[in-house]
C-alpha cells in the first residue's frame, strides 16, 4: 500500500510538474509572439524629423511602407538609421549616398532580399559583419567614405559578396579586393 501511494504521490508530482511547465511555456510563447505595433509609428517620427531632402518620398501609408521595395533617402545628412528601418525587409534597393552616415547597423544583415545598397559619400568607418548575410546583392556601392578602414576580415567578406556576383564598388586606392 505504501508502494502505492509513493507511486501516486510521483504520478501527482509528474502531472503538477507537467502544467507548471507548460504555463510557463505558454507565457513564454505570448511573450516572443507579443507584436510591437508601434514601430511604424516611430519610424514615421524619425522620418518626419530627419529626412529634410524635400524631393526624398518616404511612404505616408502604412500599406505602402510595408511594401515598398526601392527607397533613396540621399541628400539627407543622416547619421544614423533606428532600429524600426530594418523592418523593412522587403527592400531590393536603398539609397543611403550623400548622407553623413558613421556606422551602418549589424540589423543589415535582415534584408535578405536588397539587390542594391548605395553608401556612396558617407563617413562610415567600418562595414558590419552581416552584410555578408546579403546574397541576393548585386550592387554595393561603398567609395567615398574617407574614414572607412576594413580589417582583414571585412576584405574577406567584400571577396566573397563579389565571387557570388556582387559589383562592389569602392576606393581601390584604399584596399584590394582582388580584380
Amino acid at each position: 500500500m505504501n508502494d502505492n501511494n509513493q507511486r501516486i504521490t510521483i504520478n501527482q508530482n509528474t502531472k503538477l510538474a507537467l502544467i507548471k511547465s507548460k504555463n510557463l511555456l505558454d507565457i513564454t510563447r505570448k511573450i516572443l509572439e507579443k507584436k510591437d505595433n508601434d514601430w511604424i509609428q516611430r519610424l514615421w517620427k524619425w522620418a518626419d524629423e530627419n529626412i529634410i531632402q524635400e524631393r526624398t518620398y518616404f511612404p505616408k501609408t502604412e500599406i505602402e511602407l510595408l511594401n515598398i521595395s526601392n527607397l533613396s533617402l540621399r541628400w539627407n545628412r543622416l547619421k544614423d538609421l533606428p532600429q524600426e528601418f530594418f523592418n523593412l525587409t522587403q527592400l531590393k534597393v536603398l539609397e543611403l549616398n550623400n548622407n553623413t552616415l558613421e556606422t551602418l547597423p549589424e540589423e543589415i544583415g535582415r534584408f535578405k532580399d536588397l539587390e542594391e545598397l548605395n553608401l556612396n559619400i558617407n563617413s562610415l568607418k567600418t562595414l558590419p559583419k552581416e552584410i555578408i548575410n546579403l546574397k541576393k546583392l548585386e550592387i554595393l556601392n561603398i567609395k567615398n567614405n574617407k574614414y572607412l578602414e576594413l580589417d582583414r576580415e571585412q576584405i574577406i567578406w567584400l571577396r566573397e559578396l563579389k565571387q557570388n556576383g556582387c559589383n562592389v564598388i569602392y576606393d581601390k586606392y584604399k584596399f584590394n579586393l582582388g580584380e
